[in-house]
């Protein structure tokens, strides 16, 4: 499923659903939600170079098991795993670890980042995913 079909050919460039909006690597963390969506939580290569040009940072897919329709989510800090995912019984809060973000966090400041979770809610209350 993963890969780069601007870049790469054959498996590597991903299947026929995989296009420059949400192409990712290294598939790591995966669950479903309670409408049978795929959350798909990468943990791969981020240096955007060789094999991995354009890829940018690790991110959070949603993939449509019905259509084959993948989606990006959210994509995390510079360096991060995005881990972990879990929802109220609701449907309606989402909870994703970022893990280790910021292990090349520019020099100054005092606010050096850290591995949290973070919780996600819709503007119109809404359940997460649809």
């Amino acid at each position: 499923m993963a890969g780069h079909p601007e870049k790469q050919s054959g498996l590597m460039a991903g299947t026929d659903n995989i296009n420059k909006d949400n192409m990712f690597n290294s598939p790591d963390g995966i669950g479903f939600d309670r409408a049978g969506r795929l959350w798909i939580q990468t943990d791969g290569n981020y240096s955007n170079e060789g094999d991995f040009a354009g890829m940018g940072n690790n991110q959070m897919l949603c993939a449509d098991t019905q259509t084959g329709e993948i989606r990006r989510f959210l994509t995390g800090p510079t360096s991060c795993e995005i881990t972990g995912l879990t929802f109220t019984p609701d449907s309606r809060t989402m909870f994703v670890g970022v893990q280790h973000p910021g292990a090349h966090f520019p020099a100054g400041g005092n606010a050096i980042p850290r591995s949290s979770v973070i919780m996600i809610t819709k503007e119109d209350g809404g359940v997460i995913g649809s």
